[in-house]
């Protein structure tokens, strides 16, 4: 197989994780560490209020600590590959995913943005197939069978593969072979009862 195209995730990525970061702990330090810290020493001591915000902020260094060493390692581990015939996805730390996509299989690309990687130029590419994507939970959304997310050039990437889609013919999804097989079934039942009806009528 060829290779049409390899890239990986843009450096921004790492920003727009460490902005997500900052914008978790701000929430948890404003809406959960000070009301608690304040009850403890409203309820107990002052010496105890202390001990339970010096033991938070312990947990939530050590949180911060591993996601600080984790981001460029998962940054460093995106690598999306354009073959001739399909879409490779790669990704992950410790547990690592490859996806693979036919082209003959797309049948929608959509772009996502949200607000602060909009800010940073980024989005994602949310690749679905026929018969092979899901749906998600109660909502309905139909889910991805592989995103490309991370990258700046979204438009261009999707424009790319709508190329090599449209340049191939759509393969038969596992539900409409399953019609098929079952209108074959019913024409054969059908046949079969025609030939009984005309010898129980002789």
């Amino acid at each position: 197989m060829t290779v049409l195209k390899e890239f990986g995730a843009d450096q921004e990525l790492k920003s727009l994780y460490k902005l997500y970061l900052v914008t978790i702990l701000f929430g948890l330090f404003l809406w959960w560490l000070i009301p608690v810290v304040a009850a403890v020493m409203f309820f107990y001591e002052l010496q105890v209020g202390i001990a339970v915000a010096i033991s938070v902020f312990a947990s939530l260094l050590i949180v911060v600590g591993f996601t600080l060493y984790w981001i460029p390692r998962f940054h460093s581990s995106i690598r999306y590959v354009l073959e001739d015939d399909e879409i490779i996805v790669t990704k992950g730390v410790w547990w690592k995913t490859r996806n693979f996509v036919p082209y003959n299989r797309i049948t929608n690309i959509n772009i996502y943005q949200g607000p602060i990687s909009r800010r940073l130029g980024l989005g994602k590419l949310a690749i679905q197939t026929a018969g092979f994507s899901g749906v998600s939970g109660s909502s309905g959304v139909k889910t991805a069978e592989a995103d490309i997310f991370g990258i700046k050039n979204f438009e261009e990437i999707k424009d790319i593969i709508m190329e090599f889609v449209r340049g191939r013919k759509p393969e038969a999804t596992e539900t409409e072979i399953e019609v098929s097989r079952s209108k074959d079934i019913n024409q054969q039942i059908l046949a079969e009862l025609q030939k009984i009806r005309k010898a129980l009528e002789k």
